[in-house]
């Protein structure tokens, strides 16, 4: 999992360059998974402030309602007050921000978020050719692109029923399934891409992300190893692969 602490705390604290401004703006719109890291950020920050706050005001009520002693009994008993309010106030805290995170982070694993990074930073936009004539591949990729997906993946269906070997039709039905969350059928696609022959092929990166993000039992095991495998047999995605193996 990435660490964007500095990067959001960089932003408030406005240390950021300009393009990083930019940046971390776009990022708030086109990444889920960031804008609710930044959630999480305000509302711990906030509730520091908050417990602050309140920690003071109790402070001047303890000083109010027992007055300035010289004896030293009376002196460590308003302390001992002070420092069992403090320890309960840090306890409070402490509960309030595991709260947070389990509320913005609901059984979201680590493989399945660098799934999900990677399908919205990749996988969101396919890119289309522009000339002067359409064929059914960019016809398909532009509903894809404008989020009509079932009608896309009807048009890379009819390709292939025509012809099975196209593997660009191959590859995005299988991006599309992914995207539709119906992993048996991106997996299985992506299964019979891997036997296409290809010089850069990306069936075996994508079955392993497509059981990252699907994440059943017996899933993150057999994703890692098909990342072992892309790696170890220079294929495509072996960057990425590289990065997820050294955070799994």
């Amino acid at each position: 999992m990435i660490d964007y602490s500095d990067f959001i705390d960089g932003y408030f604290n406005k240390t950021l360059s300009k393009d990083d401004v930019t940046r971390f703006e776009q990022m708030l719109v086109d990444d889920k998974l960031f804008a609710q890291e930044v959630a999480f950020y305000i509302s711990t920050k906030q509730i520091l402030k908050d417990q602050v706050v309140i920690e003071k005001k109790e402070w001047f009520r303890e000083l109010l309602r027992e007055p300035i002693s010289l004896t030293t009994n009376l002196h460590q008993g308003r302390v001992r007050k002070l420092w069992v309010y403090r320890s309960l106030a840090a306890a409070a805290v402490i509960i309030l921000l595991v709260s947070s995170w389990y509320l913005f982070y609901p059984r979201s694993l680590p493989v399945q978020q660098m799934a999900d990074r990677y399908i919205q930073k990749d996988l969101t936009t396919l890119p289309v050719t522009m000339g002067t004539t359409m064929d059914s591949i960019q016809q398909g990729l532009k509903l894809y692109n404008d989020g009509n997906l079932n009608q896309s993946s009807k048009v890379f269906e009819s390709i292939l029923m025509t012809d099975s070997s196209n593997y660009s039709a191959k590859t995005y039905l299988g991006i599309i399934y992914l995207r539709l969350a119906d992993y048996e059928k991106a997996f299985t696609n992506f299964q019979q891409l891997a036997n296409y022959p290809l010089y850069s092929n990306p069936a075996t990166f994508y079955q392993a992300l497509t059981l990252m993000k699907r994440n059943q039992s017996g899933d993150k095991p057999k994703a890692r190893i098909l990342l072992q495998k892309v790696v170890e047999e220079n294929l495509t995605g072996k960057e990425t692969a590289m990065q997820w193996l050294k955070k799994w």
